[in-house]
């Protein structure tokens, strides 16, 4: 089956309110590290007081593929964050 919808995924960086600079650098981050398999289509990062709001739009046959998708990408990714000094909340 093919990827068939785009959904949107929530996601929560705890850390350091960040600046405009540092919203940006966080997504190019997350760029750098996506797989054509990830799916992502779009991404915008929203900062708040404990750290950064993000969503992220992939294509994916559902909710639950998106949140794998998604998922995946951000373990990836989580090295760098964390130099910069955020963890992926948990709700």
């Amino acid at each position: 089956m093919g990827l068939n919808a785009v959904q949107v995924v929530f996601a929560r960086l705890k850390g350091p309110r960040p600046g405009s600079a540092v919203v940006s650098l966080i997504e190019d981050l997350i760029w750098a590290h996506a797989m054509p398999r990830d799916g992502l289509e779009h991404l915008t990062g929203r900062p708040v007081a404990e750290g950064l709001e993000l969503y992220l739009f992939v294509l994916a046959d559902s909710e639950s593929d998106a949140f794998n998708q998604v998922r995946a990408l951000l373990e990836r990714v989580h090295p760098r964050l964390a130099r910069h000094g955020f963890v992926l909340g948990r709700r």
